[in-house]
């Protein structure tokens, strides 16, 4: 009938999507230094204590406590790499969500 009011509400994308995974790269490049830097001091403590022929409590307490650090650094940057994904994952979602609106057009018919 004429006159008759009506509303349609839709989702619409406002912008194009962009896929964020390269902020894993830049954020990985950072734990890749760390981890390297432990792999170089890891290894003169190696060069120092093992390769020299040191023996004794003292050397095998240190030997085990590397070791034990060594692990505790490898699995806290596995962990931050995890992390890494499933935050610019997040990062991602956050995004596309915000690139789509909820839009209610409202008209009145002529007819």
């Amino acid at each position: 009938m004429k006159g008759d009011e009506h509303a349609i509400t839709v989702t619409e994308k406002i912008l194009d999507s962009e896929d964020l995974s390269d902020k894993k790269g830049i954020l990985k490049k950072h734990t890749n230094r760390i981890n390297d830097y432990d792999k170089a001091f890891f290894n003169l403590v190696d060069s120092i204590i093992v390769n020299e022929d040191q023996k004794g409590e003292i050397v095998e307490a240190m030997l085990e406590k590397t070791k034990k650090f060594k692990s505790h650094n490898q699995n806290l940057l596995e962990d931050v790499d995890q992390q890494i994904n499933k935050t610019v994952t997040n990062l991602n979602e956050q995004v596309e969500d915000m690139k789509t609106q909820l839009l209610t057009i409202k008209y009145r018919d002529n007819i």
